[in-house]
């Protein structure tokens, strides 16, 4: 009975460790009348995806890299940035160092900031 608990754990630990995301995809939309200088996004400060001059109604694609991040837990996040302001917004959690979303989409509205994981 031991040994059938322990290869179904084994099963479920390796089913599970498949559905984490090394490099999540990233789509922004830019919905307000003016250009948004700049967008970071990153698991952590030192590997940022930046998204820069982001014109209205443009749409642009990317990944979120977790390249040299360590294997532990986190947050995802983005800062907008625009006319000398800064606005900070959480994406997601990310756990052992990858992703459990296969991506976000951010909408970014006149007066919302809109974000959806798939």
């Amino acid at each position: 009975m031991k040994k059938i608990i322990i290869v179904f754990l084994t099963i479920l630990i390796s089913c599970t460790s498949c559905l984490l995301r090394d490099n999540p995809i990233i789509k922004i939309k830019n919905e307000t009348s003016v250009t948004i200088d700049s967008l970071e996004v990153f698991a952590y400060p030192s590997n940022k995806t930046v998204f820069r001059n982001i014109k209205p109604n443009e749409k642009r694609n990317g990944i979120i890299s977790f390249k040299n991040i360590p294997k532990t837990d986190g947050g995802i996040g983005a800062i907008i940035y625009n006319n000398n302001k800064s606005k900070f917004v959480g994406l997601a959690y990310y756990t052992n160092g990858a992703s459990l979303s296969y991506g976000f989409k951010i909408t970014i509205k006149n007066d919302t900031i809109l974000v959806e994981d798939f």
